[in-house]
């Protein structure tokens, strides 16, 4: 009999026939000298998903098949867990093409880390799920406002970081500490649910563990087409103005009462100069559709939304403020 393999890559999927062939065929093309396998768990597919596991089962003896037939992300991913044999267990989503250095980068974060209070996970990376190329007006500096997952550098994140799910490592002994993925959460077919991954993090950090970026491993991941709009970018782009602004009065240097408050004059000459600048590249864009006019409307979407959050904060009261705030987001 041959020996368990160092890694176990788990890859739940639903009716993605479509799309199983890029995620397991980047897989398979793996540059690694590390022995592994690939676990896919249909997790009660109608399409022909079995018959796409089963093709890629019988070309590759690294890859093996599971059913579970009760519907939801998590139940699928426990039932990886209970069939793997390997030290370190990986998670994939079906939807996924993993760059070729994708099992060795968490190799090596692990050989470094070991695998004692350590998880770790990597960036994902939007991609059209045609596979070709962005609209031509849009500029890749808006990915972070479609999707992109980075931090850029390996450490230790903070608190309010979190890896995702789909790009996961997780060492066999995590499970056996804490238990299995919470089959109460997820996503259960169609149903987006809600975050299994969060919860587990929360949960690991809460017994003393640390959750670790690794840059090196990249997974690019594809994006509905159609979901691609400017509205979508400017909009998020402001709610990540907001949420950065929450995250810096939570986590920053600064204390809670030595956040710059502007008065409200000048915080209202700065919301407005803020606002009209949205606007004014926002009609530039309609009118020429060009990339560096959604740009500008990006950059003034989230200065805005930052903006709003440090004006309107300790004034949550103000019937102006709200006020505000509403106009804003209309």
């Amino acid at each position: 009999m041959s020996p368990d393999p160092a890694i176990t890559v788990i890859v739940p999927t639903w009716n993605r026939s479509h799309y199983l062939p890029d995620c397991l065929g980047s897989l398979a093309r793996q540059a690694t000298t590390v022995s592994f396998e690939v676990l896919v768990i249909d997790n009660g597919s109608t399409d022909e998903t079995p018959h796409v596991i089963d093709e890629w089962c019988r070309r590759d003896t690294r890859f093996r098949t599971s059913r579970e037939p009760r519907l939801g992300l998590s139940f699928a991913k426990n039932a990886g867990v209970r069939l793997a044999h390997s030290e370190l267990l990986l998670f994939a989503d079906d939807d996924m093409i993993v760059d070729e250095r994708w099992i060795d980068s968490y190799r090596r974060v692990f050989a470094e880390q070991g695998t004692d209070r350590v998880l770790a996970g990597g960036p994902y990376v939007p991609i059209p799920n045609d596979l070709e190329a962005w609209p031509a007006w849009f500029d890749e500096a808006a990915l972070p406002d479609i999707g992109l997952l980075d931090y850029r550098e390996q450490r230790i994140l903070r608190p309010f970081e979190y890896v995702w799910g789909g790009n996961m490592a997780v060492p066999a002994e995590v499970f056996e500490q804490i238990g299995l993925w919470d089959e109460s959460v997820g996503r259960r077919g169609e149903e987006r649910g809600t975050f299994e991954d969060t919860e587990f993090q929360d949960r690991w950090r809460a017994a003393g563990g640390s959750v670790w970026f690794c840059p090196g491993a990249v997974m690019r991941h594809r994006i509905a087409r159609q979901e691609i709009t400017p509205r979508r970018v400017l909009m998020t782009a402001f709610s990540r103005g907001r949420n950065e602004f929450a995250q810096q009065r939570l986590y920053g240097p600064a204390s809670f009462d030595q956040i710059d408050r502007p008065s409200n004059p000048r915080a209202i000459a700065g919301l407005i100069f803020g606002l009209s600048k949205w606007l004014w590249w926002t009609m530039q864009f309609r009118v020429a559709s060009t990339q560096s006019s959604l740009e500008r409307a990006r950059r003034a979407a989230r200065a805005v939304g930052w903006e709003l959050d440090r004006a309107r904060f300790n004034k949550e009261s103000s019937l102006l403020w709200r006020a505000l705030g509403r106009v804003t987001f209309v």
